[in-house]
């Protein structure tokens, strides 16, 4: 199975290690997609051009991709679908980035945590939140601090949605991961 043509002219202006991670993700998502309409690869009709949310032609449903170095994970649903993924051993400033992209409810959730544990707390958060942002079609930036998503919750809100929004959390071996759903409505999920 080869990228299409379109997805073979974008790889060919990334750097090496970008696009073996382009053309990973973007030969997975079609594998599983195939795999989901009993069709060959090549004709599943995927848009994915880096940096911008994969879509499928109408009638096809909603797809969503995330990927960290050493995996990739695709759901599909016939609503709106959004997943993230994070290798759980992921550093980073947690308590800064909590302070600046956290909503005040969020941050409570967070306050007098021992360091991995604040680590840890702010990932699960940060998946989730992803995973909604991704769904809704949102920006990190305008959007990360607007989600409400506890550590432990399963849905999120938004100030501009009437609904929370259900998110299932996974944690599979050395990743975490969230998929939210308007309708928690979600068909075949592929981590590779």
């Amino acid at each position: 199975m080869e990228l299409s043509p379109a997805e073979a002219a974008w790889m060919d202006g990334m750097a090496t290690a970008r696009g073996i991670e382009f053309r990973r993700s973007r030969l997975w998502m079609r594998r599983c997609l195939a795999d989901c309409f009993g069709v060959d690869p090549a004709t599943v009709p995927l848009q994915a051009p880096p940096g911008e949310p994969p879509t499928l032609a109408d009638g096809w449903g909603f797809v969503s991709l995330s990927h960290c170095r050493d995996a990739v994970f695709v759901a599909w649903s016939p609503d709106v679908v959004g997943v993230d993924l994070e290798c759980r051993d992921r550093r980073f400033p947690a308590a800064a980035l909590a302070r600046r992209f956290y909503c005040s409810d969020d941050q409570r959730e967070l306050d007098d945590l021992p360091a991995e544990t604040l680590r840890s707390a702010v990932l699960k958060q940060w998946v989730a939140k992803e995973a909604l942002i991704k769904m809704q079609r949102g920006s990190l930036a305008v959007d990360l601090r607007r989600w409400r998503c506890g550590v432990a919750s399963c849905q999120g809100s938004h100030p501009a949605l009437v609904d929370p929004v259900p998110v299932l959390r996974l944690q599979l071996k050395g990743w975490l991961m969230a998929v939210a759903g308007v309708r928690g409505q979600v068909g075949p999920i592929c981590l590779a």
